[in-house]
């Protein structure tokens, strides 16, 4: 008795010790964001913590720079497209070397994800190197096809771990019972992974939208993308303008992330009360 009592005592202990590890871990990672959120609310001209007093003219003079809104459309447009792209190349990529015994398998999935192990700023270097001799660097589609690059191979790794999750056996009998191909992919297989497939086209758009190193090289005015518009800006000023645009940004995602969690369990609710009675 007293050696099981003992046991509880020693597993409340680590218990214990993991949630102050993970909530330590998660201070850790919020604490920055905190700081620059703070940040853009100083009234000093440059960057200061703590703040002797606070203002939001940083953020009134952030809209008042109309070069930010030209950024932000260009950077939501080419990181769409490469989502979108990246999604119908990369989802069908994963589903053949992960269920149909492609020959060389591993190499091919070696080669679509050894972008993540390439430095950006070489990637972007020489990107523009291969852009300017067919004559498209600064242009939309140099910058999309760049951003696809580096975002395929988050797309492939997602989607790929949800197909290995998937049963053959469906595929098969959808086959033996007269249903073509594309209608095996849209009734069958599509409903099973459409979590993972969701997940993977928020992965590569933003991805592309915080691509920095690799976007630098490919750039020109009227065509600049919002992470080298900030860049561009902070060699120049100092202010807290960027730690408003930061904060914006930070909001932005929060609330983006809050929308998709709340679409996800309205989703997977009325599933789980219909599962739940057979299960039991």
């Amino acid at each position: 008795m007293g050696f099981r009592f003992s046991s509880l005592r020693r597993r409340d202990w680590i218990r214990v010790a993991l949630r102050i590890y993970l909530g330590a871990a998660v201070l850790y990672i919020l604490a920055p964001l905190a700081i620059v959120m703070i940040n853009s609310l100083n009234a000093t001209a440059y960057s200061l913590f703590p703040p002797p007093s606070l203002t939001t003219r940083w953020y009134a003079h952030l809209f008042q720079l109309p070069e930010f809104g030209s950024a932000i459309r260009v950077s939501l447009e080419i990181a769409a497209a490469t989502a979108a792209l990246a999604l119908l190349i990369g989802s069908p990529a994963a589903f053949v070397l992960t269920r149909r015994g492609l020959r060389w398998a591993d190499g091919w999935r070696a080669l679509l994800t050894a972008p993540i192990v390439i430095p950006q700023i070489v990637f972007g270097l020489a990107m523009f190197i291969f852009f300017l001799g067919l004559g498209l660097n600064g242009t939309v589609v140099s910058i999309v096809l760049t951003h696809l690059v580096v975002a395929l191979p988050f797309v492939v790794i997602v989607t790929g771990a949800a197909f290995l999750d998937l049963d053959p056996s469906l595929e098969e009998a959808a086959l033996d019972l007269g249903a073509r191909v594309p209608q095996v992919v849209w009734h069958v297989v599509l409903p099973q992974i459409r979590l993972p497939v969701l997940a993977a086209g928020v992965f590569a758009f933003i991805i592309s939208f915080d691509q920095l190193e690799t976007t630098l090289f490919l750039v020109r005015p009227g065509v600049t993308t919002l992470p080298v518009q900030m860049f561009l800006y902070m060699e120049t000023f100092q202010d807290p303008t960027m730690a408003a645009l930061s904060t914006l940004l930070i909001l932005g995602v929060g609330v983006g992330l809050l929308a998709f969690d709340v679409a996800v369990h309205r989703r997977s609710g009325p599933l789980l009360r219909r599962i739940g009675p057979r299960s039991s």
